[in-house]
């Protein structure tokens, strides 16, 4: 045979060639396979003998089978791998019902395997014919516009093209924390309407320059709203520092520092001010800022100058210890506004939680506006006397949020925590029993109380009642009657006859688990607010344990088959279980607001639980833990993801974020929302999902990816005559503009930081309105971003 004619060999050796990478490719598939099987056959294995889903099982045991069979260069493994797929893909619609958030870490994993497998290498690898490039780029088509749709249905919805500048508006002001002396966060301002909000723009900004303090807090928390008299804005830093600035253009026209001491402090925090003017405002401080301090002052500063009111107390300021015992700074201070109510101003006290059993009294007292002399105090453990005593009892439960007050009624409305320690309740006194977690209707004249409303019987799990009470007025019949409305950490909202306390919507008493840990116990009953929704807390079942991955997902499931859940209250015991809704919420101190217009109550809520166990003396001391100002322990956040002391009670305790293996919520989305509430009907008109996706991912890396998810909320929002709700309160740095009727998104903007403070609206002498909000990062993550007061405005167009 000639030498050039040709033969087989060639043909063989490139056969040859092309088959051993492709041998390769395959094998490099299904050894990445084989772990994942495994921990899906062994996880999924331990699922089922806790009680839980068999699918991990069997979808293991399938991968398994194909990777064998990958392996082999068999086309039944991929085949196995499509059947393992489509029992996915049913398993995991009849699971979630279609949620997309749901369905992700169910489908995304296994899809992309998938993938790999219909890649023309691999599919030779096992002997299948190669599937036409056709096919692979209407896939990425498809996939860029599944995922274009979804970054466009989180984006604002577009506007008509309204004019910029509308015509002058009269001045209006904000002359509360909450607006007016009801908190309901309410603007009569209607410059700014859903029509023309996406054109808003920073008008101004202003810096205070907070900054820790070396030995200080480490963890700094602007969440403070301003307040507008005239046209000045007043507020504070987290230092205490006070500002007055002009409110058309932010610049400062005079400060105060009170030269707080935050040594030791786990942080430094300033939710707002409070004003009064006198029958002569031109007079020396005849109008007064008043200020309650990180270091238990309360200050009197004259709005006009900044200078302090020396007829006030000692040199313009009291001193709040008095009366409290010797105690440790740092577990004794304030953070949020004092409130004026009738002739008197009026604050509480924060104390640090779970520290010790005797923690400084909760007493609440009102200080005679001009002289600063104590004219009433509420005591707790003595709430009769009403005069102020030289000494009160420790261990009783303090308001550290905010008052509201009833004029014509004479009332201040004081919401009460839970007395310490947050998670044992076994020795607390009757005082204390009373009053934890508990709405207090006094006499602004005299402090004797007038009615008690209890949200939680006998607290173990910190459900203070940490929202300030709103004031409104509700429908009853064919009559609007003068209400109060609170929300607790429980989700639960109780509306309540202002004058006398009692429930205006039905509370029925419900049986709740059982079984404190020894030498506690439990209430029978809690209360429940039957005929209004319940925010944050949707009960948790395995189907609704999340992750970013089937595995880790896995992982959350048996955790939540191991850990000990019966629902809303069940009781911490030295075991983990699972608290839900978690210690902060539910709803927080950001509260409500309520469109009186529209009669439409406004609420954000988080959806997060957390895991709770008691510990014993033994672990506390083997923990290192003692009560904060104990000499060798410095306040930090890593102190507190230790535990907490709990020092006099038989336990401390331990409370932690149930999180994944990757530090993602092992329940799934959202983890915090906005929902709008029919007053008048009781009944949910919207609910949305708050929060963008692309600040939050695995192991604390941002995911950057442009889809709504939900996320924790911290601080409040308000609404406006024209229709507009305005909130930021997530971690994801965003202002938002919401349609209060329909919860459409109107506008959105990225601030400098996020913004866990409330914001507040206005009509400067200018005729604009403005949007304000303070902007200085999360307190909890130590971000200490920079403080930046923020202001929005329409655009000033020439009018020619």
């Amino acid at each position: 045979m000639p030498q050039d004619l040709p033969g087989p060999v060639p043909a063989t050796r490139d056969r040859c060639d092309d088959v051993r990478p492709s041998r390769l490719a395959v094998r490099i598939v299904s050894g990445l396979l084989a772990p994942v099987a495994l921990i899906l056959t062994v996880g999924g294995g331990q699922l089922v003998l806790l009680g839980g889903s068999p699918y991990y099982l069997v979808a293991g045991l399938l991968i398994i089978a194909a990777a064998i069979l990958l392996w082999r260069g068999d086309r039944r493994g991929a085949g196995i791998y499509g059947a393992m797929l489509a029992v996915t893909l049913v398993w995991a619609l009849w699971e979630t019902g279609g949620d997309l958030w749901a369905l992700a870490p169910r489908l995304i994993g296994p899809a992309a395997v998938g993938l790999l497998l219909l890649l023309p290498p691999v599919r030779r690898g096992y002997g299948a014919p190669p599937i036409h490039g056709g096919w692979f780029i209407g896939g990425g088509v498809l996939i860029v516009l599944l995922f274009t749709s979804g970054a466009w249905l989180s984006q604002p919805v577009a506007t008509d093209n309204a004019a910029a500048w509308p015509a002058a508006a009269p001045a209006s002001g904000w002359r509360q924390w909450g607006n007016g002396a009801g908190g309901d966060r309410f603007a009569t301002a209607t410059q700014i309407t859903p029509a023309n909000v996406a054109r808003l723009e920073p008008a101004w900004s202003f810096e205070t320059g907070a900054k820790p303090r070396p030995g200080g807090a480490g963890a700094l928390a602007f969440e403070a709203t301003p307040i507008k008299i005239g046209n000045r804005l007043f507020l504070c830093s987290p230092h205490n520092v006070i500002f007055a600035l002009d409110a058309t253009t932010g610049g400062q026209l005079w400060r105060f520092d009170p030269q707080t001491m935050d040594m030791g402090h786990a942080f430094a925090n300033c939710r707002g001010v409070a004003y009064h003017a006198f029958s002569d405002p031109a007079a020396p401080c005849g109008e007064r800022i008043y200020s309650a301090t990180i270091d238990a002052r309360l200050i009197a500063i004259d709005a006009r100058t900044g200078a302090r009111c020396r007829d006030f107390g000692r040199d313009g300021e009291v001193s709040l210890t008095d009366g409290i015992g010797n105690y440790s700074s740092v577990l004794y201070y304030v953070t949020s506004t004092p409130v004026v109510s009738g002739n008197v101003v009026v604050t509480g006290s924060y104390g640090l939680d779970g520290q010790k059993m005797d923690q400084p009294s909760g007493v609440v007292r009102g200080y005679d506006l001009a002289s600063g002399k104590s004219v009433w105090a509420f005591d707790p453990a003595d709430p009769e006397r009403g005069t102020p005593q030289a000494r009160y009892a420790p261990g009783t439960p303090n308001m550290w949020s905010v008052a509201s007050s009833d004029e014509k009624l004479g009332l201040i409305y004081l919401p009460f925590g839970v007395a310490t320690p947050d998670f044992f309740g076994g020795r607390r006194s009757p005082g204390a029993e009373r009053f934890s977690n508990a709405i207090v209707a006094v006499d602004n004249r005299t402090g004797r109380p007038r009615w008690t409303f209890q949200t939680v019987h006998h607290d173990l799990w910190d459900y203070d009642v940490a929202s300030q009470p709103v004031l409104t007025d509700i429908r009853v019949g064919n009559r609007m009657v003068p209400a109060l409305v609170s929300i607790s950490k429980t989700g639960q909202s109780f509306i309540l006859d202002r004058a006398t306390g009692q429930p205006l919507s039905p509370v029925v008493e419900k049986p709740v688990p059982q079984g404190a840990a020894l030498g506690d116990w439990t209430a029978p009953t809690q209360p429940f607010s039957v005929k209004m929704p319940v925010f944050g807390a949707p009960p948790l079942t395995e189907a609704t344990m999340w992750g970013l991955t089937p595995i880790d997902q896995l992982w959350c499931r048996i955790a939540f088959r191991k850990l000990r859940y019966d629902g809303v209250f069940t009781p911490p015991r030295q075991d983990w279980s699972i608290q839900y809704p978690g210690s902060a919420g539910g709803v927080n101190w950001g509260s409500v607001s309520i469109d009186r217009q529209r009669r439409i109550m406004i609420v954000n809520s988080t959806n997060m639980p957390t895991l709770n166990r008691l510990i014993s003396a033994q672990e506390v001391r083997a923990l290192g833990l003692a009560p904060m100002g104990t000499p060798g322990q410095t306040p930090s956040l890593e102190r507190f993801r230790l535990g907490v002391p709990q020092t006099g009670a038989p336990y401390g305790a331990q409370n932690h974020m149930f999180l994944s293996p990757l530090g993602v919520p092992c329940i799934q989305p959202p983890f915090g929302t906005l929902s709008a509430v029919d007053l008048d009907s009781r009944t949910l008109l919207w609910s949305r999902p708050i929060g963008m996706a692309d600040s939050m991912g695995p192991v604390g890396i941002p995911s950057h990816l442009p889809f709504t998810i939900g996320l924790p909320t911290l601080g409040g929002s308000i609404t406006t005559a024209s229709g507009l709700t305005f909130i930021a309160s997530t971690p994801d740095q965003r202002l938002r503009a919401i349609e209060t009727a329909t919860g459409r998104l109107l506008w959105q903007t990225r601030l400098p930081a996020s913004a866990n403070a409330t914001p507040m609206t206005y009509v400067g002498k200018d005729g604009r309105q403005y949007l304000v909000i303070a902007a200085g990062g999360s307190a909890a993550l130590a971000s200490n971003a920079r403080n930046v007061l923020v202001a929005y405005a329409l655009p000033q167009v020439s009018r020619r």
